[in-house]
């Protein structure tokens, strides 16, 4: 038989996290085991697929606004001409035509006139109207001072001659323009007129016929 006394231990397992304990001598020691708080869960980041996925819905929207647009009756502002036209013949130095008497279904979409000086002295005076046919095609007549070279460079460059055009008793010059338009040029009352677009011949012919001398 083994001689002095022996102590039982406890388990450490039957002690609390955090309690205290009584050692072999005695002492009261405190526990100082703690746990470990639970790791964040890390969200995955965006991948290119997942932006593209997020994408298609703004993408969808933007198709169907682009077909509607598309699918839209295209409308054209009517424009009144009196006033260039007007305008153009005061400041120009000689009477200068305008064209007159269209048929109804015609609308004038654009009108503007060119005049570098103004009228603070004589200069050059380009009158430009666009129309719009029953046909739904586009016409354009441009009245000016300026010689015939002048304004073919300006107006129709790179065009080509075609031979000639009946329009009315007169005969008017017939060119071809690179985008395969036909262009009527002429001396009107001392002022060169050129009738161009991509109206009919029959069209461009009935506007070259409407330029008449100023009233």
């Amino acid at each position: 038989m083994s001689s002095g006394s022996s102590a039982i231990l406890p388990d450490d397992g039957a002690y609390p996290s955090g309690a205290n304990r009584i050692g072999d001598n005695g002492a009261v020691s405190t526990g100082t085991s703690t746990t470990a708080p639970p790791a964040r869960r890390r969200s995955p980041g965006r991948s290119l697929p997942g932006l593209l996925w997020s994408l298609l819905p703004l993408l969808a929207i933007v198709l169907l606004v682009a077909l509607w647009q598309q699918g839209r009756p295209q409308t054209v502002a009517t424009v009144d001409t009196a006033g260039d036209i007007a305008y153009a013949r005061r400041i120009s130095s000689i009477a200068l035509p305008a064209p007159a008497g269209l048929p109804g279904g015609w609308r004038a979409t654009s009108s503007r006139v060119d005049a570098p000086l103004g009228e603070t002295a004589p200069g050059p005076v380009t009158l430009d109207i666009g129309y719009l046919t029953l046909a739904g095609r586009f016409a354009r007549v441009v009245v000016s001072t300026e010689p015939v070279e002048v304004v073919l460079m300006e107006q129709v460059q790179s065009a080509s001659r075609d031979g000639s055009a009946a329009v009315g008793r007169a005969t008017w010059d017939r060119y071809r323009t690179q985008r395969g338009e036909e262009a009527l040029v002429s001396r009107v009352s001392r002022a060169t007129v050129v009738v161009t677009g991509d109206a009919s011949a029959a069209d461009l012919t009935l506007l070259a016929a409407a330029v008449g001398p100023a009233g």
